[in-house]
């Protein structure tokens, strides 16, 4: 079972720093790294956002029996489900099956995080309005019942699920700043591995889901989109080699990024100014906190 859960947020590089945490020899390889099954059992695994229900037929494992055939015994076993943040039940429900395991977050830039899960949409061809209107679909609460990623400004407000988290599991969890991440990534590994208990090793730097406007929809939907044909293909083949398959078909199908403005900049950075407030002091996690969301 999960010794270390990668709870979020989405589009914070949760997917790379997975990636690179296989890579190590004590770290079990599992078979699914975004399971969402806690994710299922709080919030449930019905979404009405444009091919939400496909990307949970392929992602969520609701069976504990089959959750738990996901990790390898005997090797350090992750948990990389991003959307685990978003409700502090589902890390209440985490903590309590698992009170001996390790937490990591990942934080980027909130605006930042935003647009690249906005970018993300678009790329899959599942978001068609622009990044304003998009926000604006947010706030009037048409986007309730849709998955976290569809959530620019909700999941970019990481202060009270971050401080929650941080009360429940003092020094089992670690905050990672996405800059570090990305631009000291040997050192940051490093530490996460002393965090974790790993010996330090050579991590070859994982650049996962990167966003862009697709060249053809219609592969991108072929891609994502759940069918009979990818089902077939899927349980013929090793799921190591469809993974690897799926990642070089998408990275060639994706073209150019979306560029964000700066007025949809300062109007998002004005729609979470309140997070500032929220940041307690004399924290572990003031100082990163504020550097986020400091006006």
């Amino acid at each position: 079972m999960p010794d270390l859960f990668i709870l979020g947020f989405t589009k914070c590089a949760t997917t790379s720093l997975y990636n690179q945490l296989v890579q190590h020899d004590d770290v079990s390889n599992t078979k699914r790294k975004e399971p969402h099954f806690h994710f299922a059992q709080v919030i449930g695994k019905k979404f009405s956002g444009p091919a939400d229900n496909d990307m949970v037929s392929q992602m969520f494992v609701n069976n504990p029996r089959d959750y738990a055939a996901l990790y390898e015994p005997g090797k350090l076993s992750v948990d990389g489900s991003a959307m685990s943040i978003e409700d502090p039940r589902i890390v209440e429900q985490i903590n309590s099956q698992f009170p001996e395991a390790k937490f990591i977050v990942v934080l980027r830039d909130p605006i930042d995080r935003a647009f690249s899960a906005y970018s993300h949409l678009v790329r899959d061809a599942r978001e068609t309005r622009s990044f304003r209107d998009a926000i604006e679909h947010e706030l009037q609460g048409a986007r309730k019942t849709y998955m976290p990623i569809w959530h620019n400004i909700k999941s970019s407000r990481y202060v009270d699920a971050v401080q929650h988290a941080r009360e429940l599991l003092g020094n089992r969890l670690k905050l990672i700043s996405y800059q570090d991440y990305v631009n000291k990534n040997q050192e940051t590994m490093n530490d996460i591995a002393h965090f974790i208990e790993l010996k330090p090793t050579y991590w070859k730097q994982d650049h996962a889901n990167r966003s862009g406007v697709s060249r053809s929809i219609l592969l991108q939907k072929v891609l994502m989109r759940e069918s009979f044909a990818k089902t077939f293909f899927v349980r013929i083949f090793p799921e190591s080699f469809v993974t690897s398959l799926k990642r070089k078909l998408m990275d060639r199908n994706t073209g150019a990024k979306l560029r964000l403005s700066t007025e949809d900049r300062s109007y998002f950075k004005s729609c979470i100014a309140d997070e500032f407030d929220k940041i307690k002091p004399n924290t572990p996690d003031t100082s990163l906190l504020t550097s986020l969301y400091n006006e």
